[in-house]
């Protein structure tokens, strides 16, 4: 299934002819309000720029975010308001979405609307970006399947950062990222997009802190299934995804020891009684211990993984079925509980840092995040352009072994100055 992306909030004209048009079209079919003028050029702009796909957004009464997430102001009166002339007139397919579903709504231009774009001569370099922060803080729940992101003062580091990601964003803005014949209509250019890291809220006493949970970056192609990754071009060049081996276990190693983990076996080859647990257990049980408060309550989680991707989702994957179904058959020999210890026993070095709750998972996991983002830093100053997906990097084939060369040995720094130790409230 095509990922549909959701509305980008940062997209703007640039031009004056642009935008004149675009207010003579929106006067045309009853969008008079300065405001919701805006709302209507953000969503024209994202239809632009996604040709005749979908895109989803909430139709729900609830503030768009402040000025970092939300740079033009843009309110949910004006977005609806919009998708209703628009739809009403024609230039818009319109699925609204369902709260007792989970489901968002979706749009998608009509042929009308992609012939008013031809006839207005839009082109790319007429849409610029406004990005109000690189960097994202948001809550550690959603609010009715949202969502919530979280104001915040910058401090020295998020300055920093979203330098850098700033930096990072013009190198992949400035490339040819193509996704060829994604949907069978046209191959698919991923462009004027914004990565952002996206850290989540917990309590700390210290400032630098607040971005110390989580940090991952998503782009427009990190929910794209391996298959269709594997087809994207850089440049017009054949890609390849390196992911670093045992990615969040070897962050705790490179930030506890100075060092991965440091023998020549697989870091998730454990052994029960004599029998070895397949790997994909291993690494959903060491992945779950980080942000659990017990083994019993590893093994309720690992249960619900496997069961909510294999049954509890429209058009599971056959190998979510096969894990699910392999795990639920391997626990009736093996108890779960005895498969975190094992973990626990082959892993002493950093064997503390498991079963400390669900905050300190996140910060673990920034571990990773930062390892990742130091490897990005390096690739960009260099000019090398790479996608990341969680720990892994897409890169253009010719810089395969430079890339493989780093991925796993790229050290952890703290550029924060706090210790890896958990701040407390």
């Amino acid at each position: 299934m095509t990922h549909i992306p959701k509305l980008d909030l940062f997209l703007e004209v640039n031009r004056q002819q642009i935008k004149d048009l675009s207010h003579k079209l929106g006067k045309e079919i009853g969008i008079l309000d300065k405001r919701q003028m805006r709302g209507f050029r953000l969503l024209l702009c994202n239809m632009y720029i996604q040709g005749q796909r979908q895109i989803m957004l909430s139709r729900r009464k609830l503030s768009l975010g402040g000025d970092k997430y939300n740079p033009l102001d843009i309110g949910y009166k004006a977005i609806n308001a919009s998708l209703d002339a628009l739809h009403k007139n024609d230039y818009i397919i319109q699925k609204i979405g369902s709260h007792n579903e989970h489901t968002m709504t979706t749009i998608k231009p009509t042929d009308k609307l992609m012939q008013w774009f031809k006839d207005a001569e839009w082109s790319d370099d007429r849409i610029d970006t406004r990005v109000g922060s690189y960097v994202t803080l948001q809550e550690t729940r959603k609010q009715n399947n949202n969502t919530v992101y979280v104001d915040f003062e910058d401090t020295k580091y998020s300055k920093w950062l979203g330098e850098r990601i700033k930096q990072y964003n013009q190198l992949l803005n400035n490339c040819k990222i193509v996704l060829p014949n994604d949907d069978e209509l046209e191959d698919r250019v991923f462009s004027k997009f914004t990565i952002q890291r996206n850290f989540i809220k917990h309590k700390s006493i210290y400032d630098n802190a607040k971005f110390t949970f989580g940090g991952r970056m998503s782009g427009p192609w990190v929910n794209l299934s391996l298959e269709d990754r594997s087809k994207i071009t850089i440049n017009g060049e054949q890609t390849v995804e390196l992911e670093r081996n045992a990615s969040n276990l070897n962050a705790m190693y490179q930030v506890v020891t100075g060092a991965p983990y440091p023998h020549d076996d697989d870091p998730y080859h454990i052994t029960v009684d004599g029998r070895v647990v397949p790997r994909h257990i291993a690494e959903s049980f060491s992945s779950f211990m980080q942000g659990s408060k017990s083994p019993k309550g590893v093994a309720h989680s690992v249960i619900n993984h496997y069961k909510r991707k294999a049954t509890e989702t429209k058009n599971p994957k056959e190998n979510d079925i096969q894990k699910y179904e392999e795990y639920v058959e391997f626990k009736k020999d093996i108890k779960p509980t005895d498969i975190a210890n094992a973990i626990l026993e082959k892993h002493p070095k950093v064997a503390s840092y498991y079963n400390k709750g669900r905050a300190y998972g996140d910060f673990i996991g920034c571990w990773e995040s930062d390892i990742v983002f130091e490897v990005v830093m390096e690739l960009t100053k260099q000019g090398i352009p790479c996608l990341t997906i969680n720990g892994s990097f897409i890169v253009p084939l010719q810089y395969k072994d430079l890339v493989d060369s780093i991925k796993d040995t790229t050290p952890y720094v703290d550029r924060r100055d706090i210790s890896e130790v958990l701040p407390s409230v």
